[in-house]
């Protein structure tokens, strides 16, 4: 933490410090007797997928309606912003209130109708990301100066030229051209919502990887990551939980849909985006688990979380093919 930013923040008053989850920043919650704040350092160790100064811009519209914390302070190493006093919550509290997320989504997704949004972005997210031609060679060297074997062999399966034509060719889908895109959040896990008890609402959190992106990409990531449990304490400090019924997600499908497009028919171009979404995802967070290797702080057994996130895909990848 920079020690002088936050005493000239906090007027010299003492303060303390609590470390937060977060692999893409180093979160803590600083307080002193009066307030707290969310300090934030940078990383930079997934530059090609974000772009900090978008970032705040967006976090600072979204504060506007009372989306997302306001940001108090902020430069291209750090920032300071407002502390959400809401609770955490667990991934079986999110599928107990499953309506309420889902009309809770579908409300962020129609943000897309506001042009103080949509001139923030300009391609969609994973399709620019994964379309960068840096990175292969960004991860490759990261994977060589961390010494891994097994993940080197998994890499250069992923970057296969097989896998790589596969992977793009996904982009020529028609569903991808059918319906408009969204301001989408990208990593919805549930370390990233919060819930107003009082209010029973929940809200999201940690925008770094926020963009335009296909609606079916990020409803593919939801119901993935409600497998995800990060949580743990013990090696490898996540598990993998039973995901949602088919007749669930559906269910969900419909709220959000309502919400978003006033509609009680789901088109098929959203059913089959999320389908090519679920082998995209899977895809990218291995991709985010390569990158990570170089962090100084880690957080999870990142082997093993590479190694089910290549599981996952080529399971998913067998069943769409």
């Amino acid at each position: 933490m920079n020690q002088e930013l936050l005493l000239k923040f906090f007027n010299d008053e003492p303060f303390k410090s609590e470390r937060m989850c977060g692999l893409t920043n180093f979160v803590y919650k600083v307080s002193t007797a009066q307030e707290s704040v969310i300090y934030r350092r940078y990383t930079t160790t997934f530059r090609l997928f974000q772009n900090r100064e978008r970032e705040v811009r967006l976090q600072s519209e979204l504060a506007q309606l009372e989306l997302a914390p306001k940001v108090l302070y902020s430069d291209q190493l750090q920032r300071i912003e407002e502390f959400w006093p809401y609770s955490p919550v667990t991934l079986s509290e999110i599928k107990e209130d499953y309506i309420e997320v889902a009309r809770m989504l579908g409300s962020f997704h129609k943000l897309r109708n506001r042009n103080s949004f949509v001139e923030i972005f300009d391609t969609p997210s994973i399709y620019q990301w994964l379309h960068n031609n840096n990175l292969r060679d960004e991860i490759f060297d990261v994977i060589l100066d961390s010494n891994c074997q097994q993940l080197y062999s998994i890499f250069e399966q992923v970057f296969s030229d097989q896998n790589q034509t596969f992977i793009l060719g996904l982009f020529k889908d028609p569903s991808f051209s059918e319906l408009p895109l969204v301001i989408a959040h990208n990593d919805l896990n549930a370390t990233n919502f919060l819930k107003d008890q009082r209010l029973m609402k929940y809200h999201l959190i940690d925008f770094e990887f926020a963009g335009l992106n296909y609606p079916g990409y990020e409803l593919a990531n939801f119901f993935n990551e409600m497998e995800w449990d990060y949580t743990f304490s013990e090696p490898p400090y996540f598990k993998i939980k039973e995901g949602w019924q088919e007749d669930l997600k559906l269910n969900f499908l419909k709220e959000y849909w309502k919400e978003y497009a006033n509609s009680n028919e789901i088109p098929q171009a959203l059913l089959r985006q999320i389908q090519i979404g679920g082998i995209l995802q899977n895809y990218f967070w291995m991709l985010i688990g390569g990158l990570s290797m170089q962090q100084e702080q880690q957080g999870i057994d990142l082997v093993y979380y590479v190694n089910r996130r290549m599981m996952n895909f080529n399971q998913v990848l067998k069943l769409k093919q």
